[in-house]
This record gives C-alpha cells, structure tokens and sequence, in this order.
C-alpha cells in the first residue's frame, strides 16, 4: 500500500487537527422515513490496535491528493459471509517517517472482522505496515505489506508487496523483476489482480508518477515500468500486457477473470499532461487487452467499477483535460453519461455499477454552488438506469451530493456536502428517497457519519464515522429489524422504522483531521477534475480565500538534449487566483538534478490578486540519462512551495540540425543531399547499433552515412539524406539512431512536399526572353546535384503573352527540359 500511504507521505505530517463545525442537516425527516420506512441502523465500531484511526478501501479516503483509482478504490470489503476487511492504527509510530504508510503516521495492520471478532493478519517477515483491500466469497483477503526492505532508487522509501491471506497466513505474491507490487481484487477463483514494477527504465512509470513524483517531486532517473497482472496459484504472476505504451494499471477483476484498468497506449508524453496517453481496458485471458477509447483526452481520470457482464466504469478527460465527465463501456461501446439533467459542460464521474448494470456516481447541475471559492457548480449524485440518468438530489439543507456504491436491490450510498464544507454526512438513498444516516442511527452513537462507501446485499453499510476528538473510525451498520428492539444501537426506534427523536437532534460539533478536510475540498470541489495528475497534485488550496497560487503548467518535459546544450525555453504561468496579494520569497530550480535546469522570471515580489507573472524554463544537462528537478516558488499561499515538475533526458549523442525540410520537390525527381552531424558529446565510446528512415512516409527518404558502428568520445561522422516525393503533398519521416546513449533512438524530423513533375505553375521561361513580362528569373549553379545541366548565375525574364510558357523546377535552380530545350532557374514573381 505504498501508494496512498506514499500520497500521505512526510507532507502529511503538516496537516494539523482542526476543530470545524459539522452540522447534521435538521432531522425534519420523521414523517419522510414513516412514508418510505427506512431501516434503523446498529453502529458498529471496526476500533484500531491501540492507535487513533481504522479505515477500509473506499475511494479517496486515505487519498489525500485525489488521484482516483491510485491506488484506492471502492472495494468489496465485506463478503456474502459477513466478513469485514480494512486496516487499523497500532500505537506504534511508524518506522519510516518520511514515507508513512497511512495520514497519521502510525503503523497500520490489517484486519479482518468476524462475527465481532478483530483479528490482526498480521505483516510479511520485517515489514512494519499492511492492509486488506478485497475479500472473496472463500474469505481469501488480498492487499499488501511492508517487507522491511527500502526501495532501491528512493533512499529510506519502504518496499512495498501484493499479498494474499488465506487461512490466516499471508503469502507475498512477488514483483515482475521490480523492487515493489500492489494488489487490488481477488476474485472466487482465486485470482489476484493488481500492479508491480519490472526491470525495464521507463521514465513514465505510473507507480513513481502517482506516488512520488507529482506530488513530492521526487522522480527517481531509473524509474521502471508498472505493469498489470493476474496471479493464481497454478501459474503465478503474469503481465497481462498494455495497450501499447510501456504501463498497464489494472483496478478490478470479476468473477470471469476479466480485469478493468487503465494503459498507455503509447510513449509520447502528452501536452496537457506531461504523461503519455492512457486509455480504459478490458482485458481477458485469451483474447487480450481490449482499448475502451476515450472522450478526446489525453488521461484516463479513473476506472472504479466492473460487473460480471464485462461492463466498466470511470471518467474520462475531454479533450483538452480540462473537464471529466462519467463513462460506462456497455460492452460494445463507450457512453459519456452526462445528459440532462446534469450539464454537458460541467464535470462528472462514475463510481460504482452492480450486475444489473446500474451506474451511480456524480456530475454537475447548471447551478452556481454558492459559497464556493473559487466558484464552481454544484454536484449531485446520479442513477443510471436503463439508458436515463436520474439526479438522486441531495440531504436537506445541504447542496452537493455523489453516490460511491450501488448493491443489487439499487440502495445507493455516499455523501452530500455543503458549497463551503461546512457541512458534509454521509446518506442512504433507496426508494426514491435520500436520507441522512446520521439520522437513522441511534441518537447517543458517538459517532458523526461523514462518508458511506460500501453497501452489500443485505443492506449493510461501510462507511466512516468521526469521535469528537477528531479521530476517523472504519465502522459497520447493520439494519435493526423489529426483533433488535432491545439491542444496543436499535433501541431508540420504532418497529415501522419511525425516528422517534424527532425533528430537532443536533450533533455537537466534532473534530475532522485536517486531511480529511483537505482531501474532501479536493475531491467533493472537484480539484481532482482539474484534468492532469500534476494539477492535482497541487490544488489543494482551491478552496481557501486569501493568495492562492496556480501554475499552469504543473510539469514541464524537455526534449532529448546533448550533453552542455542549452534547449528552447519553455513557459510556465503563476497566476494569483486568490482574493489577496501573493508575496512571492523565492523562485527557484530545486530538486536532484537541479543544475541542469535554469529559470528567469518577471514576478518580482508580489503579485496582486489576479494578476500573473511568467517563469521561462531551459533544460541543459550535465550528464547522460533522465534528469529531474523541480521549478519550486515560496510564497504566503497554502500549499507553499508550489512546485512544477522538470524532467528531461540528457544524452551522448548529439544530432545536428534536428530537422530537416527540403522544400517541393517533384514527383519521381531526388532533392539534393541535407547532411546530419552526429557527434558523441559523452566520455565513452558511443556504440551504433542502426540508422534507419523510419516513420509515416520513409520510403520517400533516404539515407547513407560515414558513422560505422561506433564513435569515439568527441568524434563526429556525417549521415546525408535525400527526399524523392513517391506522392503530392506533404510527405514526413525520421532519421533514427539507434546506440547505447540515453534517449536513444535519437531522431532526426524529416519533411518535404512532393509537387508535379518537378514543376511549379505560374512561374515561367521561354526560349525568347522579353523584359516586358512579370516574371523573374534567378539561377543559381551551386545548388545542382552532380550532373544536372546548371545555367549561369544570370537573371532571365518570361516570355512575352501569348507564347507557350515553360515551367522551371523550384526547388533547385537546374535546367529542366521543356518541349525540347533546356531552362531553369529560381522564380519569384514582381510586380
């Protein structure tokens, strides 16, 4: 469970208690729970192992920072024979207190409940922390644990390992060659889904990208790829593949063996992102990973749900990544969820869908959320049936609301909260009807029921409850019927399931962990729809009035540069989008590798409300290999130092020009040769295993070269290449090298436009040349290939009206023959 334990990582450590007041919405819902009769509920308190707080897998919870699907889902934690799996505070601090497992920085086992009896499962050999994310119908619990090794690119960083459960022992499932493996699900056949790291360098990697690099700028040079897999106990862990790029992500499997999640589908890292793109899959044994699409984004925001139809679940980014609106793929085909009457330019996202294929999440209203800041429109929780979305409304009294899970009788629970966060609880909605639970749960609970995220067939609930000293507890709540009269937690109702309160109980005000707040301004605000996981990463203070600093972008990724070149300058904006002068201390490159960048800027000290300021960005570097470093500015906003992510890879190889463009050359007709130095900028021999035309249209290129299969340190050969357009238009390749340097292959653009018959109409000779006429003519020998007919350097006029002109090739100034004579030159057309 690196991963949200990893998000909840030495930052978390600053979030500090804070006493806000969360009121219940007025209990004026006796007659409303008489007309529908909603059942009463038994609280259970899960309790810890001594520590302040217990938890189970439900999206976001332990998710500090908002990345959706990682690593956290909505998880079947209870199963058909009522056991309960979570994890749970000891009072042990934890051993690594730079990269705690959990928010509060205890260490954390987990635990299973069975008929009211916890049980500790336990940790491998050495590890300090784990959890149980996912039980089957066997009671075989999957989910992970420390292993008591420290990750071999992050100093200090615990290893992490998928495990599994089975009859109280714990069996670590291993990695794919990597340091590190996380498990998601486990299903009835005892299949085992989840990630683990390779061998393979991938600068992309969605393990160190989620976990450390976006949010803690701590981007290892030697990442290695992620990849999904499926574990049984007959063949072990197998990498399911991806969609073509280097990761796969996987976060649910059924009963079928089908696996959901999300993959690159190629290396290219996205504009708007910074990350390669990634799309939704489906992937199943024998016929493999199946690409779900996408809405024109660039990202997958999340995959959070899969039935045993083979139907998913998720958000997707516009294009843009921008906005997020809800999918479900239907099998056959992918559907945007957003329709009236929810708004089709608001956000949106699908959280859950159970076997009749019923989906539930939340999305935006056309209505102002008042109070906000900054302003945003209001969230409702949705119900997807049949092809029709239904707005399931929210708790009196409290504007906003998102559904997290639907069982098969649809009872739907989730949360509703307020434009301010000054109210949030959590609901039950069944029947048409939405209710407070905090309404239906015994008045002397000591409990404040702020988020419901799991709900099973018997009508059971798991959900979070805050203890008024602030404390979060994972607790249980089972339906009181009317032989539980009698029974602790069941006696202040009635048998019809009637509140006989009344209208007027009022919580005191409780103590929420301040992580718990920020990550529902995050999440309930709308801060993870920002688009990319870099912005995410850093929209935490949305929600607070006073200076507040965006960067946009949030990363930067260079291009492959030599070793001790300078790149372009790329631009990053810091805008004050807060209600109060920004007082700016420092801009700064900091980071691993924070030579290797350089940043001048025009933000002097302060930047008014709503004023912006530019930061130009270079990437130069000092040595081979992926380089990172971060753009860090202080100043008096939350969240200081806002941080932009650089990386770029430096290399030994050193191409010049990058690019080459030979202009409009005929069809059939050979351009002159454009030569490429390739120089080894590096201290070690540069081994040169290919130079090849590759791309779109590299049979209309060509190459030779001098550089043999290796280069010295400081050497440079020359590669020549020519264009003979097969096709009119415009016609691009590359010149690829391949050889041991960082970035490799290194590319060369290739690009040329094909025209006819090496002809360029409306520029002309004739064999009688008249000054008279409009058009110009300019020879130049030197540019002619080795036996062209070249003309003297002179200038020619056209012919006069009337008589046959002839066309002369502009791309070289060469004689080219024409009803029998010999003309050329370059034209340019006068007056």
């Amino acid at each position: 469970m690196k991963s949200r334990i990893l998000t909840c990582i030495a930052a978390i450590t600053l979030f500090a208690a804070l006493a806000v007041p969360v009121r219940l919405a007025a209990q004026d819902k006796q007659e409303h729970n008489k007309k529908h009769k909603h059942h009463h509920y038994q609280v259970i308190d899960i309790g810890t192992f001594g520590g302040p707080q217990s938890y189970f897998n439900s999206l976001n919870l332990t998710d500090v920072f908002g990345f959706g699907t990682v690593f956290y889902n909505l998880a079947q934690v209870r199963n058909a024979q009522g056991v309960f799996v979570g994890f749970a505070d000891t009072n042990a601090p934890d051993p690594y207190p730079a990269f705690c497992y959990v928010p509060d920085c205890f260490v954390t086992h987990a635990f299973q409940l069975r008929n009211g009896i916890k049980t500790d499962l336990g940790t491998l050999p050495g590890g300090a922390s784990s959890a149980a994310f996912w039980i089957n119908a066997k009671g075989w619990i999957t989910g992970n644990s420390e292993n008591g090794e420290t990750d071999p690119l992050i100093p200090g960083l615990p290893e992490v390992r998928a495990v599994l459960w089975k009859h109280g022992k714990i069996q670590d499932l291993g990695t794919l060659g990597g340091s590190s493996s996380f498990s998601q699900a486990v299903n009835n056949r005892g299949q085992v889904t989840g990630l683990a790291l390779n061998g393979i360098p991938d600068p992309f990697s969605f393990y160190y990208q989620f976990l450390y690099c976006f949010p803690f700028q701590i981007c290892p040079p030697n990442a290695t790829e992620t990849r999904a897999f499926v574990w049984d106990e007959e063949d072990g862990m197998q990498d399911i593949g991806t969609l073509g790029g280097p990761d796969a992500f996987p976060s649910l499997i059924n009963q079928r063996g089908q696996v959901a999640g999300f993959s690159y589908t190629n290396s290219t890292p996205a504009p708007n992102t910074g990350l390669p793109t990634y799309h939704p899959f489906l992937w199943e044994k024998g016929t493999g990973m199946k690409d779900l699409g996408s809405f024109g984004g660039a990202a997958t925001a999340s995959v959070n749900g899969l039935n045993e139809r083979g139907e998913v679940v998720g958000g997707l980014d516009l294009p843009g990544d921008q906005d997020l609106h809800p999918f479900v793929w239907d099998g056959e085909k992918l559907i945007d969820l957003t329709a009236p009457p929810f708004d089709v330019s608001g956000h949106g996202e699908a959280a859950w869908i159970n076997e009749a294929g019923e989906v539930v999440g939340s999305a935006d209203i056309p209505v102002t959320c008042l109070g906000s800041n900054p302003p945003r429109q209001v969230s409702h929780a949705f119900l997807w049936k049949n092809g029709v979305m239904m707005d399931l409304g929210t708790v009196d009294g409290i504007s906003n609301s998102g559904a997290n899970f639907i069982n098969s009788k649809t009872q739907i629970v989730g949360f509703s909260f307020a434009c301010d966060f000054s109210a949030l609880t959590a609901f039950l909605w069944e029947k048409g009807s939405i209710v407070d639970l905090n309404t239906l749960v015994s008045p002397n609970s000591q409990f404040y029921l702020y988020w419901a995220g799991f709900i099973d067939d018997r009508g059971e609930i798991g959900a979070f409850g805050a203890l008024p000293n602030g404390d979060s507890h994972a607790v249980l709540l089972v339906p009181c019927d009317e032989n539980q009269t009698n029974t602790e937690g069941c006696e202040d109702h009635t048998e019809d399931g009637a509140e006989v309160q009344g209208e007027t109980n009022q919580r005191p005000n409780v103590v929420l962990p301040e992580y718990v707040r920020k990550m529902l301004r995050e999440r309930l605000g709308f801060g993870r729809f920002l688009g990319t996981r870099q912005k995410l990463a850093l929209s935490g203070a949305a929600a607070i009035s006073g200076p507040n600093a965006t960067l946009s972008p949030t990363s930067l990724t260079f291009s492959t540069q030599a070793i001790g070149t300078t790149s372009a300058a790329k631009p990053v904006t810091l805008k004050n989008t807060g209600t109060a002068s920004l007082t700016i201390s420092s801009i700064a490159i900091t980071g691993i590798n924070a030579g290797d960048f350089a940043q001048t800027h025009t933000c002097g000290s302060s930047l008014a409300a709503g004023a912006s300021c530019k930061i130009s960005v270079k990437f130069k570097p000092t040595m081979s290999g992926t380089r990172t470093a971060a753009l860090s500015i202080r100043d008096n906003a939350a969240g200081s130092p806002q941080k932009v992510t650089l990386s770029g890879i430096g290399t030994a190889a050193k191409l010049s020009p990058i690019s080459l463009s030979f202009g409009s050359i005929g069809l059939g007709t050979t351009s002159l040769p454009k030569t490429v130095s390739l120089k080894n900028v590096g201290t070690t021999t540069l081994t040169i295993t290919g130079i090849a035309i590759i791309g779109t249209n590299a049979g209309d290129f060509a190459q030779t070269h001098t550089c043999g299969s290796s280069l010295a340190a400081g050497a440079t050969c020359s590669i020549s290449a020519r264009f003979t357009p097969a096709v009119l238009g415009t016609r691009t390749a590359a010149l690829s090298i391949t050889d041991n340097a960082a970035g490799s292959p290194q590319k060369v653009a290739l690009s040329g436009m094909g025209v006819n018959g090496g002809t360029l109409t409306g520029y002309c000779v004739h064999g009688f040349f008249d000054p008279h006429l409009g058009c110009g003519i300019t020879s130049d020998p030197s540019q002619c290939p080795p036996g062209a007919l070249a003309i003297n350097p002179v200038t020619l006029a056209c012919g006069r009206p009337g008589q046959l002109p002839f066309y002369v090739d502009d791309a070289r100034s060469c004689r080219v023959l024409i009803n029998g004579h010999f003309f050329g030159g370059t034209c340019q057309r006068t007056p």
